[in-house]
């Protein structure tokens, strides 16, 4: 398989994983993944590292709403 068939896959399986893991819409997850990639080096991405990054920011946003009511 060639990298790109493999950083798709990996790419689309992270969007849902985000998706059915926050609750938040495909789109809302791809928008989030593309701003994350946007300076990496796409060959040596690990994508559970940038999902456990995007996760550990939603939740962060979510609580600073919270204490701020």
């Amino acid at each position: 398989m060639s990298f790109e068939k493999k950083f798709l896959s990996r790419y689309l399986d992270i969007i849902i994983e985000l998706s059915n893991e926050t609750g938040i819409s495909k789109k809302e997850a791809r928008d989030m993944l593309d701003i994350a990639l946007s300076n990496r080096n796409l060959k040596l991405v690990n994508f559970y590292e940038v999902k456990n990054e995007i996760k550990m920011f939603i939740t962060i946003n979510i609580f600073s709403l919270l204490f701020k009511l």
